[in-house]
């Protein structure tokens, strides 16, 4: 009887552990992979969306086999393109710029001409530094 208890137990405080540790998690959102660019993206937008930009990204050489985290969210009408960057890019204002006109171009070539935000952001997707898009 004290080994069933003691399972019984033992199974209820792994059980109750395994929880804890999927609540911790963060959920960044459903994962695709795009030559080695793990792209998430949250119930905000659609998986077409997605696969769009996914498929942008292999096109214009970013996805490339390197591993890269980018997440895919939209509020309001605004898409946000979400990169984990180095520490210190954030900085950079020639980084700053060019994710600016990059903003930009895949508001034109992915999400026909709607708002686009780059978010550099730290490993945990925590925001840095917002960038609109670059206007002509």
């Amino acid at each position: 009887m004290k080994k069933t208890i003691f399972s019984h137990s033992l199974s209820i405080f792994l059980t109750l552990f395994v929880l804890l540790l999927v609540s911790s998690c963060n959920d960044y959102g459903t994962e695709k992979n795009f030559n080695g660019t793990q792209l998430f993206y949250t119930s905000a937008v659609t998986e077409r969306d997605a696969d769009k930009l996914g498929a942008y990204f292999i096109d214009m050489g970013f996805a490339d086999g390197d591993e890269k985290t980018v997440q895919l969210n939209k509020t309001g009408k605004t898409y946000e393109v979400r990169m984990v960057v180095k520490k210190g890019i954030e900085q950079d204002q020639e980084y700053k710029d060019n994710a600016k006109l990059l903003a930009a171009e895949i508001s034109e070539s992915v999400f026909d001409g709607a708002n686009v935000d780059i978010h550099f952001c730290d490993e945990e997707l925590n925001t840095l530094i917002v960038l609109p898009m670059a206007t002509y």
